[in-house]
């Protein structure tokens, strides 16, 4: 099943999710931890991401899928993550995301992370990202935490960002009106 992304003015986007239960957990969401870690990679590639959390699909569940290996399109699902170590040494890049279309934003984040998270199982487990794979792993954390990447700058670099996109999206109307 692919799901339709929320509007970035979507209420459920700013509540921060608790953590998930495994005990009841298809009761609640009507859905087994496997297909929800299928819906969610399957939604996530058809929108042309590297990572979606289930809250920007209208899912109120503490859990992400994103790839851990770009080049490989290897990727995995994240129920209860929590961030419990962050480098010193921090990063710019620049960050899109699937609920912000065509908007991209220089963000500062922490080069590596040290994470905790239950697997599909339930599991307890623990990882260590840096790089791209750390970035992505906080850009969809923030989601979980009811926060996104625009809110990690300032009110002027995010309006023009958005000036940049609404321009780049008016071209792509026109070209395909050719």
């Amino acid at each position: 099943m692919i799901y339709q992304l929320l509007p970035p003015d979507n209420p459920i986007l700013k509540s921060p999710l608790s953590d998930v239960n495994f005990d009841n957990f298809s009761e609640t969401f009507h859905l087994t931890p496997q297909e929800l870690y299928d819906n969610l990679i399957e939604s996530m590639r058809t929108h042309g991401g590297v990572g979606l959390s289930a809250n920007q699909c209208g899912l109120m569940v503490r859990a992400f899928v994103m790839y851990t290996d770009l080049d490989m399109k290897n990727h995995q699902i994240f129920f209860n993550p929590r961030i419990i170590w962050e480098s010193e040494q921090t990063e710019f890049y620049e960050e899109g995301c699937l609920t912000f279309p065509m908007i991209f934003l220089n963000i500062k984040r922490p080069y590596a992370i040290e994470f905790s998270y239950q697997d599909i199982n339930g599991e307890e487990q623990k990882g260590k990202y840096a790089g791209i794979s750390a970035r992505v792993f906080q850009h969809e954390y923030d989601h979980m935490e009811g926060t996104n990447f625009t809110e990690r700058v300032s009110t002027l670099k995010l309006n023009m960002a958005k000036k940049k996109a609404a321009k780049a999206l008016k071209k792509k109307a026109w070209s395909q009106k050719k």
